[in-house]
């Protein structure tokens, strides 16, 4: 897929932004980042969820960790004891998302993002 000039100087103030929301507010990238793709720069949302984790995982989430790492917020039992359910999860869900037609990957993307906004509102003001 080739972008102009302007497209690309536009991706990279979206991921900028994107990357401050995650940092402030621990908000995976995938969630702004996919909608964003499929919604203004056309991509189809199998591509769309590639693309965002090249981009998130390797640059992002080291540098996260990093820092808080550093700060002595990381459980490294749990976190450690979380790394082989994540890799063999991710593994599972890539290969069932890419058997799933795009729609159908929009529709369950969009229903897990609008459930897990509706839960945060819920337990913000439950508590």
């Amino acid at each position: 897929m080739n972008h102009s000039f302007g497209q690309t100087v536009a991706l990279f103030l979206a991921a900028a932004a994107i990357g401050a929301v995650g940092g402030l507010l621990g908000v995976g990238g995938g969630i702004l980042f996919v909608p964003l793709l499929v919604l203004v720069f056309g991509f189809e949302q199998h591509r769309a969820q590639g693309t965002t984790l090249i981009a998130m995982v390797p640059p992002t989430g080291l540098l996260a960790f990093m820092n808080y790492a550093r700060a002595g917020q990381v459980d490294w039992r749990v976190g450690l004891l979380l790394m082989p359910g994540v890799f063999l999860g991710g593994v599972a869900g890539a290969r069932l998302a890419l058997r799933l037609p795009p729609q159908r990957m929009r529709v369950l993307f969009a229903a897990l993002v609008f459930l897990m906004g509706a839960f945060e509102v819920y337990d913000s003001l439950v508590r």
